[in-house]
């Protein structure tokens, strides 16, 4: 069995946390390129749908609004389903999923009123009052989660599978508060037909006395919906203790030996499946411990027994006395609770290989090991002061790089993949400096090259999450064979394996990559002279630079589709960051897992 792992993410949860919890377990399925093109036009969908559900409602067509109206209520969605960062920004500036249904039904009564039927204010009136009705049911629905979260026990997940009771019950009531409801669509996209029919209509039509009838059955159906999530809700509190007591007792009986803390952020998901991936393949006994919920999408399939037990609930699970040994893969502000456990022994794995003073923590030399990709590393915590003596350092590799296929891709035509970042030192970052630029001139002057543009995980600022979105457009523009990764649900795994020339910025994309052996590409965004910028970095003397106003992209591309004459330095540098055998990392991590659990 694998160890205990305690997942909890650096920083704030970017939404409530039974949110976070529902998305994880009950995740939305909706096509990933249709809900990516959505999602980059959210705002520019919204205002024109409305537009023309006005436009319909002064020239009096009513089923062209019905149709505008099914457009932006269809677009939202879809789009806040998959919490699209579009939806995101909507929602910070006050036009959240709910307001904007508000108004769009505010604009839907406007064109029922406005037919010339006798009929029509009736018909207007009508259908506000079950929208009313509708609107007040979707909006206790959050307010039903955050009151059944609060009294949530440990619970049982099941990575990898179809969700399980009681956790995939707490999940159902969770999702019922998230984004725009199908139910809530139809319910009053049902409304809104009948409204229509009945504007339309003489006053002594049967469609009068069926309109007020379908509005009672319309606001009755939508009051069962919240009693049956109400009802739910009560019942799973009242079986809180009893769910809490059976988890507990199932740990006891397991009783692990190895904690393992997760200090990655929720943005590295894939990161952490990889180090979760190799830590699941030692054969020590334990429990999967999971903090936060927006990380629980980020455990791979295991036969692991994994455990969500978030705030407090955590230090229940994490007080077994059997507990001999704490690994954490990072450290975040949760990393506390263990760290000041007394008698467990604390080992560090660096989740980060990237060639920056700043990530190396000074909280390492306090640990009994620290686990390192590679001797370069070492130099990285010695340069930013920390000493580690030779019995705290492992070098393990990289997981991470271990599925990074070395050698020719077989293109037909090259791939340049540009992969920027938005973490960390934002002085590194090219995304806003480098990118438009970049973009352009390989999209202008070199059509012999497929562009790929993997956006960058994180929370980005507003400023750079508009240059993503320039950058998605000028892509989509430019159609087939350019792409957006994300767009196709690719990994960075896939996207890594399938690049001939990886352009990035100085960061752990560029160290795994030299498993490779192909050429990197690195922008500088601070416009250093190259000898300066390898004097700093050192990852860098393999690496070819492009600076602000990208004058030089005609030679380095040159130079990386022709000879490489960096190609040596790059061999010699993949050992330094990722080890001599970067392909034995998963078993370099298994072995000292069960080395330390045995203990």
């Amino acid at each position: 069995m694998s160890p205990v792992i305690s997942v909890v993410p650096s920083g704030s949860p970017p939404a409530p946390e039974w949110e976070a919890l529902a998305r994880a377990v009950r995740p939305q399925h909706r096509p990933a390129g249709l809900v990516g093109f959505l999602g980059r036009h959210h705002v520019a969908l919204f205002v024109l749908s409305l537009a023309a559900l006005a436009l319909a409602g002064w020239l009096r067509l009513p089923w062209v609004g019905l149709a505008s109206w099914l457009v932006g209520a269809g677009v939202d969605w879809l789009v806040t389903a998959a919490a699209a960062a579009s939806s995101r920004r909507l929602a910070a500036v006050g036009g959240g999923s709910q307001q904007r249904a508000v108004l769009r039904s505010l604009v839907a009564a406007g064109l029922i009123a406005a037919l010339p039927a006798a009929t029509a204010a009736n018909a207007a009136l009508t259908y506000l009052s079950a929208v009313l009705v509708i609107q007040l049911v979707w909006l206790l629905q959050p307010a039903l989660a955050g009151w059944l979260f609060r009294a949530a026990p440990p619970l049982r997940y099941p990575a990898g599978a179809t969700a399980s009771a009681p956790i995939g019950e707490h999940a159902a009531v969770y999702a019922r508060g998230i984004g725009t409801p199908g139910v809530v669509v139809a319910l009053e996209a049902a409304m809104l037909v009948v409204s229509l029919l009945t504007a339309a209509a003489t006053p002594d039509s049967l469609w009068v006395l069926f309109d007020y009838c379908f509005a009672v059955a319309i606001a009755e159906t939508a009051l069962i919906y919240l009693g049956w999530t109400t009802w739910q809700a009560m019942q799973l509190r009242r079986r809180a203790a009893e769910a809490a007591t059976a988890v507990l007792a199932e740990l006891d009986a397991l009783a692990p030996r190895v904690v393992i803390h997760l200090g990655l952020p929720a943005s590295g998901a894939e990161e952490a499946a990889s180090w979760l991936s190799a830590l699941d393949a030692a054969d020590a006994d334990a429990v999967i411990v999971v903090a936060w919920a927006d990380q629980l999408s980020q455990l791979p399939p295991t036969r692991t027994p994994v455990v969500y037990a978030p705030g407090s609930r955590e230090r229940e699970v994490l007080g077994l006395a059997s507990l001999r040994a704490a690994v954490h893969i990072g450290l975040d502000q949760g990393s506390g609770p263990l760290l000041r456990r007394p008698g467990l022994r604390q080992i560090l794995i660096d989740p980060d290989n990237a060639d920056l003073p700043a990530d190396a923590g000074r909280l390492a030399a306090a640990m009994d090991e620290v686990w390192l990709a590679g001797p370069a590393a070492v130099e990285r915590y010695r340069d930013a002061d920390v000493e580690l003596t030779d019995e705290q350092v492992r070098i393990i590799g990289r997981p991470q790089a271990a599925a990074l296929l070395p050698g020719s891709t077989g293109n037909t035509r090259p791939v340049l993949l540009y992969a920027p970042t938005v973490g960390g030192d934002s002085r590194f970052s090219s995304l806003e400096v480098i990118g438009p630029q970049l973009i352009d001139a390989l999209l202008e002057r070199h059509p012999e090259v497929d562009v790929w543009f993997r956006p960058p995980d994180g929370a980005a600022e507003p400023s750079q999450q508009s240059a993503i979105a320039q950058l998605e457009a000028r892509l989509g523009r430019a159609g087939r064979p350019h792409l957006v990764t994300t767009d196709r649900g690719l990994s960075v795994a896939e996207c890594l394996n399938a690049a001939d020339v990886l352009i990035t910025d100085i960061s752990t994309l560029a160290t795994d990559f030299l498993a490779t052996g192909r050429p990197i590409i690195v922008c500088d965004p601070l416009g250093r002279p190259q000898p300066d910028a390898i004097a700093a970095h050192l990852s860098l003397a393999g690496c070819y630079l492009v600076h602000p106003g990208v004058r030089e992209v005609e030679l380095v591309l040159g130079l990386a589709l022709g000879d490489d004459p960096l190609r040596p330095a790059r061999e010699r540098l993949r050992d330094q960051y990722l080890g001599s055998e970067p392909g034995t990392a998963p078993a370099a991590m298994a072995a000292n897992l069960i080395r330390v659990a045995s203990s």
